[in-house]
């Protein structure tokens, strides 16, 4: 029997970065959406700067074109907003849409305005019919579009938020390019499997998808990525093709083609985003930030800033201020950065947004 494959700390984090795509050297955005299974889009800017540091030479002009084109964003893992690929679409929907439209504030606060399920899914059915017949609509529009049709809700509130959201989840409709700046909504267009949808393949496809792109991790890891109950997270987990391995004292898990020896340390750095899912991608306690400096990472009210990683650890944090003539990128590392790894990160930013940008260091 061969011997159980066994990674230090560093190397698994080095892995895990390089399996992420932050080597850098994807050539597409729908590339990086199918690999790491979906970029997390909460905030639309920070997904955009998610592909930087994974891609070869596309810029932002390059990832707004492909926005709504090859990739899609809507709500997927953890019932929140991700970039990912169109045609994975279906089968993230037929398995994330169910579970996240029954959970959630949601369902409450439409109970508590007078929408039980049966008028919830009335005024989904509308808002698909609506935007069939008339095309792209604004949130507003979609509001407006509501109230006509007899839903009685405050078109002022969140309540047409939810109703979009639930609207997604079911999937019938997917943002689009924007109208006049604001967000737009139109019909999904893409079909949905409902009859012989197959939920455990579904899940141990996922699985096979996470550990490709986040492995070495565990079930844990898994739970917390996808924000599917342990149940539906051990099924899956334990029909994929997977290798167990051992990241210092810790049993963990890698997919079955992942590479045997990591990365050799490069000392590059990585500027990633706010709420970027490779920090997304495992349980609080398994993250590649020291706990002494968990709040510097995340302060609380649901932010995550933007995190300098090193060989896959976080080593700073960092923002990127508009309000001066040439934005300055605002760099607080958490110990000595090499400065000519930095100027490299910054030139990179600059011409991935196709504007000069200067440093700044706390």
């Amino acid at each position: 029997m061969d011997a159980m494959r066994t990674y230090t700390e560093p190397e698994a984090w080095r892995l895990r970065a390089a399996v992420n795509e932050l080597d850098g050297r994807a050539e597409s955005v729908v590339a990086i959406a199918k690999s790491v299974c979906g970029l997390q889009a909460q905030d639309a800017r920070a997904a955009v700067l998610a592909v930087r540091p994974r891609s070869k030479g596309l810029d932002a002009a390059t990832v707004q074109a492909e926005l709504h084109k090859s990739v899609v964003r809507t709500w997927t893992l953890r019932g929140t907003l991700h970039l990912v690929a169109a045609d994975d679409v279906p089968w993230l929907l037929s398995l994330f849409g169910p579970y996240f439209a029954e959970r959630g504030p949601e369902p409450k606060r439409l109970a508590e305005a007078g929408l039980d399920n049966d008028a919830v899914e009335a005024a989904v059915v509308t808002l698909g019919q609506t935007l069939a017949d008339a095309g792209p609509m604004t949130r507003d529009d979609a509001a407006a579009a509501l109230v006509e049709a007899g839903v009685e809700i405050d078109p002022s509130s969140q309540l047409p938020n939810f109703l979009i959201r639930r609207a997604a989840l079911r999937g019938v409709l997917r943002e689009v390019a924007s109208l006049d700046g604001a967000v737009a909504y139109d019909v999904l267009g893409i079909e949905i499997p409902t009859q012989g949808f197959d939920r455990e393949t579904a899940l141990v496809r996922l699985a096979e998808r996470y550990l490709a792109a986040y492995g070495p991790a565990t079930l844990d890891d898994f739970v917390a990525w996808t924000g599917l109950g342990k149940r539906d997270a051990r099924l899956g987990w334990e029909g994929a093709e997977s290798i167990v391995v051992r990241v210092d004292d810790t049993e963990a898990v890698v997919a079955a083609d992942a590479p045997a020896d990591p990365p050799a340390p490069t000392g590059e750095l990585r500027l990633l985003p706010a709420y970027d899912t490779y920090l997304l991608g495992y349980a609080t306690v398994n993250r590649p930030v020291p706990e002494s400096l968990w709040t510097d990472v995340w302060p609380g009210a649901g932010i995550i800033r933007p995190t300098i990683v090193r060989d896959g650890v976080v080593v700073g944090t960092w923002q990127l201020d508009r309000s001066r003539t040439t934005p300055v990128v605002k760099v607080v590392p958490f110990e000595e950065l090499d400065k000519n790894a930095l100027d490299e990160e910054i030139t990179d930013i600059s011409r991935f947004l196709g504007e000069s940008v200067d440093l700044s260091i706390s």
